[in-house]
């Protein structure tokens, strides 16, 4: 493993449990077996490696798999509608107990600069697949703020599968882990098909 590598993944350890405030180069450069002045070498400052973190945590996320795309197969935008909430579920479920999941819990409950380049750059890409699938769907019947809408709704209930795993091993429902990621994906692409007009959706084979 690179100095630079090392780095990385010992900064996403330390900001994941302290946060971009109170992790510390020294931490993080104790962790990695690094020396201090190895920061300023690759990264520049705290700021840039903590930006930088962000990215390579959210490109690590998941098991690796590729995102279901609308150009996999566009004469079959709802099948890769639910290949595509299947595939983000799977991602958040396995990133939940990982430093990753840390990390990117406390960015968005305390977002700093860095979350502008991440949504700008990894996040809106995939964001903006989901749109594409969910206008295919549609036969293009929807205005952009609908749809919009509805790939809010889709992500919002992927993401309380992982956002709110401690309050949902304290109700009544039987937890729900990695390892219930069919049945979850199930329901969410049941509810997602059921918004839709039944004319204008393409089934699929």
């Amino acid at each position: 493993m690179s100095t630079r590598e090392g780095i990385l993944n010992a900064a996403m350890s330390v900001f994941g449990e302290h946060g971009f405030r109170g992790g510390t180069v020294r931490d993080i450069c104790d962790r990695a077996g690094a020396n201090v002045a190895a920061v300023n070498y690759h990264f520049h400052d705290k700021a840039s490696l903590y930006a930088e973190v962000l990215q390579h945590a959210y490109r690590n996320a998941g098991s690796g798999e590729p995102m279901p795309t609308l150009a996999d197969a566009p004469d079959q935008p709802a099948t890769q509608l639910g290949a595509w909430i299947a595939w983000y579920v799977r991602r958040l479920l396995h990133s939940g107990g990982t430093d990753v999941g840390r990390l990117m819990a406390r960015e968005m409950a305390e977002p700093t600069d860095a979350l502008d380049d991440l949504a700008k750059g990894a996040v809106q890409p995939v964001f903006s697949e989901l749109g594409r699938l969910m206008d295919a769907v549609s036969g293009g019947t929807l205005e952009d703020r609908e749809i919009k809408l509805r790939c809010i709704a889709v992500i919002g209930q992927c993401l309380v599968f992982h956002t709110g795993r401690a309050m949902l091993e304290r109700l009544d429902p039987p937890h729900f882990g990695s390892e219930d990621a069919d049945e979850i994906s199930s329901s969410i692409i049941q509810w997602t098909m059921r918004s839709f007009d039944s004319s204008n959706v393409d089934s699929g084979p």
